[in-house]
């Protein structure tokens, strides 16, 4: 397994020469909404985009938009708990989420 370890070496220098660590980091939050949240809160929002650490996020009503508002200190905790830094510091929650 020597190879491997040597192919992984190299995928985490040219990660970190690229400084795509925090990128990759950003795209965890999205793709592992569910598992930060919860099931019944993941069913019901979606992250949409971050910026400067405000993440937008849409929810399927205004009911759920409140629900998450007051929570919002505690989804933040969460998000940075689960990726080991401080990438959001502000939840914006926007009821427009369209469900199939």
């Amino acid at each position: 397994m020597a190879g491997a370890d040597k192919i992984s070496n190299i995928i985490e220098d040219y990660i970190s020469e690229l400084n795509l660590e925090k990128k990759l980091n950003n795209y965890k939050l999205f793709n592992h909404w569910e598992e930060i949240v919860g099931q019944e809160i993941a069913k019901n929002s979606r992250p949409k985009k971050l910026k400067d650490k405000v993440l937008f996020v849409s929810t399927v009503n205004p009911i759920w938009a409140s629900e998450l508002s007051l929570m919002s200190q505690d989804i933040i905790k969460k998000i940075n708990n689960y990726l080991k830094e401080d990438i959001v510091s502000t939840l914006r929650v926007k009821p427009d989420l369209q469900v199939d």
